[in-house]
């Protein structure tokens, strides 16, 4: 109990050296980093089209999606680097789709690379439909969700934003169902510089 106190202590002490890595090593954004890349996250790809530009559908991969809320309205969010030509079709067009990943191929299609954002040739390749932002079949996508911005909850943090959306209408992908009716292939996850496949359950006793 007392090792639990003293940890309990260093952990509400901002002055505790444990609150930050030593002078000498890395910088302490990329120590949280370093901290994050421990816990798996999943692979989702946000597509979203400017109807003003007639441009092709703006997308990218994002690994922070999730459901905010489910009542009394399902609300989900994500996060986004600034600038990002996808917000500014989120922004403009007031929706975007969200497609959960189970191809590998289909996420390096959408990964943002620091040289080209990849998904541009992604879109001129037809990989989506152009009105609904919807995957075609044999994508690599499991399920989708239609999504409305909401606007006034969505906040911009440093130099990303918290981007959060009421879900108007889900599915599962009839390309990934198997003759029950259920999904036949589970949702990538990205954990530790690398993509995988959720494991078994652990044991609860």
């Amino acid at each position: 109990m007392a090792a639990l106190d003293e940890d309990h202590k260093h952990h509400n002490d901002p002055d505790s050296p444990q609150w930050r890595p030593p002078r000498n090593a890395v910088p302490f954004a990329e120590h949280v980093r370093s901290l994050m890349r421990e816990i798996p996250h999943p692979l989702t790809v946000i597509v979203a089209q400017d109807p003003n530009t007639g441009s092709p559908p703006a997308g990218l991969l994002v690994s922070s999606f999730n459901t905010v809320t489910l009542h009394p309205t399902p609300y989900v969010s994500f996060n986004l680097k600034l600038p990002s030509s996808t917000y500014d079709a989120i922004k403009a067009s007031k929706t975007f789709t969200a497609s959960a990943v189970a191809d590998v191929r289909l996420a390096k299609d959408f990964l943002l690379d620091k040289k080209a954002e990849r998904y541009a040739e992604a879109m001129k390749n037809n990989v989506c439909d152009q009105s609904s932002g919807m995957l075609k079949p044999g994508r690599g996508a499991v399920w989708w969700m239609r999504c409305r911005w909401a606007e006034q909850k969505s906040q911009p943090v440093g130099d990303h934003v918290i981007v959060v959306g009421e879900v108007l209408g889900a599915a599962y992908y009839t390309s990934h169902l198997d003759g029950k009716g259920r999904a036949s292939d589970k949702p990538l996850i990205y954990s530790e510089g690398k993509y995988r496949n959720a494991g078994p359950p652990v044991a609860e006793e």
